[in-house]
């Protein structure tokens, strides 16, 4: 069982690296509601290169957002982002020295 405690992502943050990303087609970008879509480059039939990405509360969970970041090559920036924006690093919360 997962680690109920990971931090989710913020998921504008995920569909800007993903559509960044060189391995999709960024012209194929749809929004619908809380569900984004955009199909990799290449010839494969579509049900091998669309990718789904679902967000609830403006945020993807970590599992998502980590594969998609393995997958597409953001993952150094996704791990700043959560060391930055949410205060975790190597799997547990840091705690930030007073100043």
């Amino acid at each position: 069982m997962a680690y109920p405690h990971y931090p989710s992502a913020d998921a504008e943050f995920v569909i800007k690296k993903l559509l960044e990303s060189n391995k999709v087609d960024s012209e194929t970008y749809l929004r619908v509601g809380g569900t984004h879509t955009v199909n990799l480059k290449g010839s494969k039939p579509l049900h091998k290169k669309l990718v789904v990405v679902r967000e609830i509360e403006g945020c993807i969970n970590f599992m998502q957002a980590t594969g998609l970041a393995v997958l597409h090559g953001f993952m150094g920036d996704l791990l700043t982002w959560y060391e930055k924006e949410k205060g975790w690093k190597e799997g547990a919360y840091i705690k930030k020295a007073k100043q």
